[in-house]
């Protein structure tokens, strides 16, 4: 699954994944990233309490409609 994190604020914020890896995002950017790295991040959660990010789960982007789905 994929988590799209939006920057919210008009100055550049950094964020640390879960695995260790940091990204910058630009002011009004946007980021997708895993979600491993975003659930249960105490840092990313406090940024979004304080209205620095916005975190949207795609939960869609990973599924394949049914309708493509073959039959056997």
């Amino acid at each position: 699954m994929v988590s799209t994190v939006h920057n919210l604020t008009h100055r550049l914020v950094s964020i640390r994944g879960n695995s260790g890896e940091t990204w910058h995002l630009p002011p009004g950017g946007a980021l997708e990233l895993p979600t491993a790295e975003t659930v249960e991040n105490d840092k990313l959660s406090k940024l979004v309490a304080n209205g620095v990010l916005s975190v949207q789960s795609d939960e869609s982007a990973d599924q394949v409609p049914a309708a493509q789905k073959k039959r056997r």
